[in-house]
């Protein structure tokens, strides 16, 4: 069996070739790469150096700083033309994408623009394949490609895309509550998560009879914490992904999530993330409370039984450090023994779990 797991976060793209011919998963491919966002938005940030107007299309992407990046060019009195389809790169509410001073335009439109052009892909399979060639490895006969990406969805007129999101993953999780009740084979993609969609389609692009399977970063990543055999054995424990956008805590028992918290990771001070994570052990945390707060939210589907209960805090994600300056004695996961594929290690596990059920 062949996988390829693609995390793509705010900050980096981990990536991780399983190959389960190779025997150890040390001899495997691993990369941590600069995150598609990342590198689109250095582009706009030379064009607007250049004083030059911008085109962007192609696929949907997450957003960060290729958004931060395409605002302060439009502040700088500088002109963003964007197809309808890469515009939900920007925002799920188009409107509000207009608002924002964005120009959204059909490709046919631009055939003669002059300025500088940013054709958006966020599932590189073809500049990776071009890469690994060089030391012998060939993409054509991966099986799997498991990507994970966050995505809000398009949330009605009348609701926040937060509390759409907490919404929608409590429905799932209620429906099975583990990691991979959040994971969705490619013709189960629901219509509303269109980043997901997107990287689907570009996925097939490259590899059209490779399998593919989509999953959240966040409940990726608490997977693949459970792949560390000391987090697994653990009864009852808090698992938390302290990510560059959000941080996404759950209480497990028995490796069953009964209870999840999203916020918002810069609204967190240390002390702020004590109190919180106390309460929600408690079962005292309301999903208004945490929304009101700028997060997402909040939900129970067992009692949690008190913070008492808590026999461990797991902590993974770029920002787990935060956990150092509170009182809590924590656990940072370390999958296959390397902290950065987190996210990986929990695709793949999925990727067992789903297709070969």
């Amino acid at each position: 069996m062949k996988i390829l797991a693609l995390d793509i976060g705010a900050g980096t793209e981990d990536i991780l070739l399983y190959d389960s011919e190779r025997k150890n998963i040390e001899n495997c491919i691993k990369l941590v790469l600069p995150t598609p966002s990342v590198t689109y938005a250095k582009k706009v940030c030379e064009a607007t150096i250049e004083k030059k107007n911008v085109f962007v299309k192609g696929s949907i992407i997450g957003g960060g700083a290729l958004s931060y990046a395409l605002r302060n060019h439009i502040k700088a009195g500088l002109r963003v033309f964007i197809t309808r389809k890469a515009a939900y790169t920007i925002r799920n509410d188009l409107d509000q994408v207009i608002d924002a001073g964005f120009e959204i335009r059909n490709k046919e439109e631009m055939d003669n623009f002059e300025g500088k052009i940013i054709d958006l892909e966020e599932i590189n399979i073809g500049q990776l394949g071009i890469f690994l060639a060089n030391f012998g490895e060939d993409l054509s006969d991966v099986d799997y490609v498991a990507i994970a990406v966050q995505d809000h969805g398009i949330s009605p007129k009348k609701m926040t895309d937060r509390q759409f999101r907490i919404k929608k993953m409590e429905k799932f999780l209620r429906k099975n509550p583990k990691p991979e009740g959040l994971a969705f084979k490619e013709e189960n993609i629901p219509k509303y998560l269109l980043r997901m969609k997107s990287a689907s389609e570009d996925s097939k692009k490259y590899l059209p009879k490779a399998k593919v399977l989509l999953m959240d970063t966040a409940p990726a990543a608490i997977y693949g914490c459970l792949q560390d055999p000391n987090v697994r054995k653990i009864h009852t424990k808090i698992v938390m992904n302290v990510g560059n956008g959000h941080t996404w805590a759950t209480i497990m028992k028995k490796n069953k999530i009964i209870a999840t918290m999203e916020h918002h990771t810069r609204m967190l001070t240390p002390e702020k993330l004590e109190k919180l994570l106390m309460r929600f052990a408690d079962g005292d945390l309301t999903n208004q409370e945490v929304f009101e707060d700028n997060g997402h939210g909040a939900f129970f589907i067992d009692n949690p039984g008190g913070f008492s209960k808590i026999e461990k805090i797991v902590a993974t994600g770029p920002n787990r450090s935060i956990l150092n300056k509170t009182k809590f004695e924590t656990y940072f996961a370390a999958p296959y023994g390397d902290v950065m594929m987190t996210g990986p290690a929990g695709l793949i596990q999925a990727v067992k779990k789903i297709y070969a059920q």
